[in-house]
């Protein structure tokens, strides 16, 4: 093996490969197995954030970062990786660039949140500042019509990438589980991939597309497409007959439970 080449790792059940405080020494590829992502509260309880398995990624942000890992990684079982290091990355975008198609989907969708939540911070600031009559920038203002979610459970808030507002930027919006098989339509993006991917835990209460938000002239519109169902404010979105349910969101607050009204994922939505 050449030292540019990536390593294939094996690693038994109950196994650490990353340590929530601790340097990240690569990024990993999950090519069987599944390993959980967990991380302490303020309690010190052991939070379990998510839940990976085959084709997908974790510790990419120590390719372009130095800072600790945020989350712990364990496996579930026996479990196998392809792990590269910076140079080995590097290597591969040239000699073999499939194989690291996945880590940079995973970059690119976490270099959004990071951007939306820098945009987030500077607004914090901009508004304290006018509070406190020391400029006159501009803060963004939400028109009517805008959408966003706040997460209101740990995980919900890992699955936001830490942005404590996600401001919906497109409709249609989609919600749901991630999967390993995707229909690609362009090398880094697949035509069936959510806008929002929820990494679910067995038993499974996410459904692959679980639900959308629309908007048009009539107003924004929640739709769900999911088998164990839509919670929202407490109450299951019920249609007739079955199928797709899809009611209207006037202005306001709502939480929105993914799976049933005991599922760990639940956010808040303000609709304006």
């Amino acid at each position: 093996m050449s030292q540019r080449e990536p390593q294939i790792k094996n690693f038994s059940a109950g196994v650490i490969i990353l340590q929530e405080g601790e340097a990240g020494d690569g990024v990993y590829v999950l090519l069987s197995g599944r390993v959980v992502i967990s991380r302490r509260d303020d309690f010190g309880r052991n939070i379990v954030l998510a839940e990976l398995s085959e084709g997908e990624v974790f510790g990419e942000m120590s390719l372009i970062s130095h800072d600790p890992c945020s989350a712990t990684v364990s496996t579930v079982g026996d479990v196998q990786v392809r792990f590269f290091n910076k140079q080995e990355f590097i290597q591969a975008m040239s000699d073999n660039f499939s194989s690291v198609e996945s880590v940079l989907s995973t970059l690119f969708q976490r270099m959004r949140l990071m951007n939306l939540r820098v945009m987030e911070l500077e607004n914090q600031l901009e508004s304290h500042a006018n509070q406190q009559g020391e400029t006159k920038t501009k803060v963004i203002t939400f028109k009517p019509g805008n959408v966003t979610l706040s997460g209101k459970t740990e995980q919900a808030k890992h699955a936001l990438g830490g942005v404590e507002r996600l401001i919906v930027e497109k409709f249609p919006f989609h919600i749901g589980r991630w999967a390993a098989k995707k229909i690609k339509s362009s090398w880094f993006l697949g035509s069936d991939e959510n806008d929002l991917d929820i990494h679910d835990i067995p038993p499974y209460g996410i459904s692959r597309h679980h639900c959308h938000f629309e908007r048009t002239k009539a107003g924004v519109f929640l739709i769900d497409e999911s088998r164990l169902g839509v919670w929202v404010n407490g109450e299951r979105l019920r249609g007739k007959g079955g199928g797709v349910i899809k009611i209207a969101l006037e202005p306001g607050a709502y939480t929105l439970s993914l799976g049933s009204i005991e599922s760990v994922f639940i956010f808040e939505v303000i609709v304006w």
